[in-house]
């Protein structure tokens, strides 16, 4: 045996062991697996280590261990095990992929794509790998890569009804919805029972039109799925586009009952320390209106003897860890709505029958890109409705960092007012809004003492943003309304990327480059703000009085899709 052959064969025996050795080591990966398999974690540890220490550097123990790893979410443990596998068997289509889910999980895109592509190298028919890789892409919105692929995968396993919902959902999102459609067909086709597919056909249905068959689709969906939160807004949106605001704001009301009032025990492990104040801050007014009994002082006592608890913890931040056994005193009313205040629609409109309709419509087309306001937008009846529908009622359930609380259609915010307008405004300008219809609404209430929403871009064609918060609140008159940057966001950029608090310095550095200018509008209670949705745009300087009824209040309606405008 010469030099070379016995160094080759030594490290053979590195990664094998002896024979002996390998009848041990197989035997106890064998066990590790059907412990991994039943769950039995530890077990399965301790029989891989073992193996692994009777052959240090073992390809297959160290990637079991990885996958053991990755099952208790230690992804970046995982990443490490399965690449030492791979450093000793670099040529394994498993390893790759197994690398590339991991490292999906983990959030880190681009090298998740280099392990499926290199898993694919080594196996062109890697059917699950080429999935993978394609929800990928599709994630990043690389989408004609994303749509090879899939079709790639669906060429070597025609069968996969998920693949072809997938690729349903990245040719929705290049506007093939005649394509899409027909993915979501094959993929009902071949899985009746998809819910995915059942609901995607129904948006994509929505896009072109088809508002019955829409409604079908959506009743199929919540037929796999009854009570689905998502189905049932949807199902939602799809009665309003129908003219059917009382089917609509039902089912709106039911997802907003299901995530928020159920009286049930607090879940969260940290609590924002602004809702806090709100909360107590609401409660009180309602109590002081008759709107609650004075029972509900206890309930004031606890939420402000938290929220001092959690300020002398952490005196610097708002979003602050809570130990369950210290939310017991504020539920169940926390997680209900103790009151929601009425907000009909008005028999002879909402909309303000003054507006210069033909004036507001030029102002708008004639600036490029898109953008104007309108005062006195609604009716004093209206504004004051809609002003104490916001006030009143306890459905501030979505917490933000900077501070401000939000409330959505599928938030308890649906109301039959809140329809009218959007629908008043929609005929009232043909020239602004077209054929684009309400496709989400909300409005936010902002804390006083801290500042408002960060700079972003909407996923819809047109918005409109009111402020009904009396101007008297407002210590800075020529500031406290929005600043629109007059540059659209780029095309190819998806929602992540232009609606996302970690991309901001990204946004600032485009806008720079792009030689954006700013439109200032400053603040006045029943201003309207209108604008193309691809619009950057941010919350300007806030000076309002720190007390509830000076909260700044804003409403948004958006209308369309992005692709429409």
């Amino acid at each position: 045996m010469n030099r070379s052959t016995r160094r080759k064969q030594e490290s053979r025996q590195a990664k094998t062991g002896s024979g002996s050795d390998s009848f041990a080591v197989h035997t106890l990966l064998d066990q590790g697996k059907r412990h991994h398999q039943a769950g039995q974690l530890a077990e399965a540890e301790r029989n891989y280590q073992l193996a692994l220490n009777m052959v240090p550097g073992h390809p297959e123990a160290l990637h079991l261990l990885g996958l053991l790893a990755y099952r208790v979410g230690s992804y970046d443990h995982a990443i490490e095990l399965i690449t030492q596998a791979i450093d000793g068997t670099p040529n394994s289509p498993l390893y790759w992929f197994n690398l590339g889910v991991v490292t999906q999980r983990a959030g880190k895109a681009e090298e998740a794509i280099r392990a499926y592509e290199r898993a694919i190298a080594l196996n062109p028919k890697y059917v699950d790998a080429l999935i993978n890789l394609g929800n990928v892409l599709k994630d990043l919105h690389r989408l004609d890569t994303a749509i090879e692929t899939y079709r790639k995968a669906l060429a070597l396993n025609p069968a996969h009804a998920d693949t072809h919902n997938n690729l349903g959902v990245a040719l929705k999102e290049q506007n093939a919805h005649r394509e899409a459609i027909a993915s979501y067909r094959e993929a009902i086709r071949l899985k009746p029972a998809h819910f995915e597919a059942w609901n995607n056909l129904g948006l994509a249905l929505m896009e072109t039109g088809a508002i019955d068959d829409a409604l079908a689709s959506f009743q199929q969906a919540l037929a796999i799925v009854p009570n689905s939160s998502k189905a049932l807004y949807n199902l939602g949106i799809a009665a309003m586009w129908n003219g059917d605001h009382i089917g609509a704001i039902a089912r709106f009301s039911q997802v907003a009952k299901a995530k928020h009032d159920h009286s049930g025990p607090v879940q969260e492990t940290v609590l924002y320390r602004s809702r806090l104040k709100h909360d107590a801050e609401q409660t009180r007014l309602l109590i002081e209106r008759g709107r609650l009994d004075v029972s509900h002082r206890n309930y004031v006592d606890a939420l402000e003897r938290l929220e001092i608890t959690l300020a002398a913890a952490y005196p610097a931040r708002n979003r602050c860890p809570v130990d369950p056994a210290a939310l017991t005193a504020i539920a169940p009313s926390f997680t209900q709505f103790l009151y929601r205040a009425p907000c009909e629609r008005l028999a002879d409109g909402a909309l303000n029958p003054q507006l210069d309709v033909r004036a507001i419509e030029a102002r708008y087309l004639g600036q490029q890109p898109e953008v104007t306001f309108i005062d006195h937008l609604l009716k004093p009846e209206a504004l004051a409705a809609l002003r104490t529908f916001c006030l009143e009622s306890t459905i501030w359930k979505k917490d933000y960092e900077n501070g401000y609380l939000g409330a959505f259609l599928g938030d308890g915010f649906a109301t039959p007012l809140l329809l009218q307008i959007a629908e008043e405004l929609r005929h009232a300008f043909p020239g602004i809004f077209k054929d684009h219809r309400l496709t989400q609404a909300w409005a936010f209430k902002q804390d006083s003492a801290r500042r408002g929403l960060s700079i972003h871009a909407d996923a819809a064609a047109v918005n409109v943003n009111f402020w009904i918060t009396p101007d008297e609140a407002n210590l800075n008159p020529e500031k406290g309304g929005l600043v629109v940057y007059d540059k659209e966001a780029p095309a190819d950029w998806n929602f992540a990327a232009y609606n996302s608090e970690q991309n901001k310095p990204k946004i600032l550095e485009w806008l720079t480059q792009a030689g954006a200018q700013t439109i200032r509008v400053p603040y006045r209670a029943n201003r309207a703000v209108v604008f193309n949705s691809d619009l950057f745009h941010e919350t300007d300087d806030v000076t309002f009085r720190d007390d509830y009824l000076s909260r700044r209040i804003n409403i948004t309606l958006l209308y369309g899709y992005r692709h429409q405008a």
